[in-house]
């Protein structure tokens, strides 16, 4: 350390000040002095998480990976390096504004507390002065196999003091299965106010994720597996059974996707509580998992078990924003399951528009029947082969058709045609206007091509099912320059 602090002692005079920059510093020109101002401004959170940025670049530079170097590799007394002979080789840092050790020294004191400074330069061994440059012991260590990403926010504790809370999120499965590590840790940091500006007094690598932590999860999908895993689910936090959910599928999530659907008509207190993790992460299938609720209740649970689930939906009162994205996808699910089971319709011919599931198909009840925001009056466009009454409406980008005709039970709606040229719509299956063809098979593999189509809509679609009778529903994926220009489905009668 003594070395460290002699080198920038005698280089600080001829190297340049660089710095992270601080948020805390208001600097004017008067009369050709520098004059501080005496009421800087005040810290937003956005300044906060950009200076939590530049300093994790900088701590990475000492623990994740070096700096970028180039040039011929040297001994650390500068002289030519011999790999018989042993010993480090370095070579020059090459990136812009560190040129010297002073300007790295610099670098990490606008970034951190004095003590924390301190420990990260006289800790290191990966730089060093030599004739006046900046060189590296180039090397990287790799960033954590579990770790599938992570979240920052900052939340101020007093005027000299905010903190800056890290989730590191795990999931190994894509190339562990049928094992996975799965769940979440978090670091909490301090960005203190110092007489030199704002800076970070603890800090972390940008993978530290904590795999001992207890809510990381290890599972065995193997079926073989299963019947141990059950033995003890019942014993499981909510945090565990949704994290299990992420990657169960068929007979291994039936029984824990009950489980977790009922402890949230017991206790949505703890449930909100525990999933709060999910809004934002980068789990795949996290959306599936928190809205799972909706979908059971409506689907398997009794008529008291709805009401108990309506009940909560219209009086839980979310504790923090993660909770209110939660509630806001459980109302959401809960109107597009009621939209998806009415009659004939079925979640196969469905355009999500404006988080509504429109289909095709038999209506109950009368226009708009359980959809909100329609038209308040649907067009009249005339009257159909056998008399029925046509007409037409566009909602969100979808254009719709529909037809009433009289029933045992009095009018009946039928959904028969509905368009979109709109990439804000998509398919149940994910497929929006603008997706490849590639998006295409993956969602619909069945699909068969043609060129049998009006020049106007394209070079070409395909279409699913392929029956080749083009009766009964499908949908219609018209491509032009190797994209998806126009969605439809319809209901061609026999």
């Amino acid at each position: 350390m003594k070395r460290a602090l002699a080198l920038l002692s005698a280089a600080v005079l001829t190297c340049s000040l660089t710095a992270c920059g601080d948020a805390g510093s208001d600097v004017s020109s008067v009369s050709g002095q520098a004059v501080v101002s005496s009421a800087p401004p005040e810290l937003t959170k956005a300044d906060v998480l950009a200076a939590y940025d530049r300093a994790a670049e900088v701590y990475d530079w000492f623990d994740l990976y070096s700096l970028p170097a180039s040039g011929a590799l040297v001994t650390e007394n500068g002289l030519p390096y011999d790999s018989s002979r042993g010993g480090i080789p370095y070579q020059a840092v090459d990136y812009a504004g560190l040129n010297c050790y002073a300007d790295l020294d610099i670098r990490v004191r606008s970034c951190f507390s004095p003590e924390l400074a301190d420990d990260i330069m006289g800790g290191s061994e990966s730089y060093r002065d030599i004739d006046g440059k900046l060189y590296t012991a180039s090397c990287a260590r790799g960033s954590n196999l579990y770790l599938l990403g992570k979240a920052v926010s900052a939340e101020q504790v007093d005027e000299s003091r905010w903190t800056v809370t890290l989730t590191f999120y795990a999931d190994s499965y894509e190339w562990e299965q049928p094992f996975a590590t799965v769940g979440y840790s978090q670091k909490t940091l301090d960005y203190i106010k110092t007489p030199d500006g704002w800076r970070f007094a603890s800090f972390c690598p940008s993978d530290a994720l904590d795999e001992t932590a207890d809510t990381v999860f290890r599972f065995s999908y193997d079926a073989d597996d299963f019947s141990k895993e059950a033995r003890d689910m019942e014993n499981w936090s909510d945090l565990q059974l949704a994290c299990w959910l992420l990657h169960a599928d068929g007979a291994l999530s039936e029984g824990p996707g009950d489980s977790l659907s009922l402890r949230f008509l017991d206790d949505p207190d703890s449930w909100f509580a525990e999933l709060s993790v999910f809004p934002g992460s980068p789990w795949a299938y996290k959306d599936n998992v928190s809205t799972m609720p909706a979908w059971d209740t409506y689907s398997w649970f009794t008529p008291e078990e709805q009401a108990t689930f309506e009940m909560i939906l219209d009086a839980y009162q979310p504790k923090s924003s993660a909770e209110q994205a939660l509630l806001d996808g459980l109302k959401t699910a809960w109107m597009q399951t009621s939209q998806l089971h009415q009659d004939e319709a079925n979640s196969t011919f469905c355009l999500v528009a404006n988080d509504q599931c429109l289909t095709l198909g038999k209506k109950g009840g009368e226009y708009p029947w359980l959809y909100k925001d329609f038209p308040e009056r649907p067009t009249s466009i005339g009257t159909g082969d056998n008399g029925e009454k046509v007409y037409a409406f566009s909602y969100g980008g979808v254009d719709v058709k529909y037809y009433t005709f009289s029933g045992e039970d009095g009018e009946v709606s039928f959904v028969n045609s509905m368009e979109t040229l709109s990439p804000d719509v998509k398919t149940w299956w994910g497929v929006s206007v603008g997706d490849d063809q590639d998006a295409v098979l993956s969602a619909y593999p069945k699909a068969a091509y043609t060129d049998k189509i009006h020049v106007e809509d394209g070079e070409g679609a395909w279409v699913w099912p392929n029956d080749n009778e083009m009766l009964g529903s499908h949908i219609t994926f018209y491509m032009k320059d190797g994209t998806v220009s126009k969605i439809l489905m319809e209901h061609l009668s026999d």
